[in-house]
């Protein structure tokens, strides 16, 4: 249901603990946590089920309407153009990674202050739009879980994630409360999306390419 952002926080996570796996990186990564680790039950301890049911996704739960798509458009829009035209410090942490990445691959162990730059880098290559938004002083909580919400129905053609008619129905089974939220308000917002369709996935293909990442 969330294979879209699911990929780009495998992507951001696989470019990090490759790196840091000498450096003893053995912990499961998931999607970025919000602010003060709200989204995150196993460094609570809590498990999942016991959350309420606001906090269990960073995904709105409600149906996208006009202005959260006009916002989610806006911030992409000022990504996609930062992306193709990079600031100063963008192309620096791109470089600083490249040698980051090079250094690894000779034995060097990074230190953290190499681990920030990574994150830094890979938010300018995956995540540009999270950098806009911090600039732009939105919530990035309510603009992440309208991203989500965008992106759990629009596939991004750059991860090659479009439906494909050869996959077999999953299995039928009974919808927790959450899931059926999900179902019913992903079904809502990919009916909603359609007119905004070619363009967010034209924005998608330049702000979530994997080929944007430091090599």
């Amino acid at each position: 249901m969330r294979k879209c952002s699911n990929s780009r926080a495998f992507l951001l996570a696989m470019a990090i603990c490759a790196l840091f796996h000498l450096a003893g990186c053995g912990r499961k990564e998931t999607a970025p946590p919000t602010e003060g680790g709200e989204n995150s039950p196993a460094s609570s301890g809590a498990k999942p089920a016991g959350l309420p049911l606001d906090q269990q996704i960073e995904q709105k739960l409600d149906p996208l309407t006009k202005e959260d798509v006009e916002l989610y458009l806006k911030v992409m829009r000022a990504a996609a153009d930062r992306v193709q035209n990079p600031a100063p410090a963008d192309r620096i942490a791109l470089e600083d990674a490249k040698k980051i990445l090079a250094g690894s691959a000779s034995g060097r162990v990074p230190t953290p202050s190499d681990v920030k730059t990574l994150e830094r880098a890979n938010l300018v290559a995956m995540a540009m739009d999270q950098i806009i938004a911090d600039e732009m002083k939105l919530d990035g909580r309510t603009y992440r879980g309208i991203a989500e919400a965008v992106e759990s129905v629009v596939p991004n053609p750059a991860l090659g994630l479009a439906p494909s008619k050869d996959v077999p129905p999953t299995p039928e089974h009974v919808l927790t409360p959450l899931e059926k939220r999900l179902s019913d308000v992903n079904t809502a917002n990919e009916t909603f999306l359609i007119p905004y369709r070619a363009e967010i996935q034209k924005l998608m293909a330049v702000v979530r390419n994997p080929a944007n990442l430091p090599k």
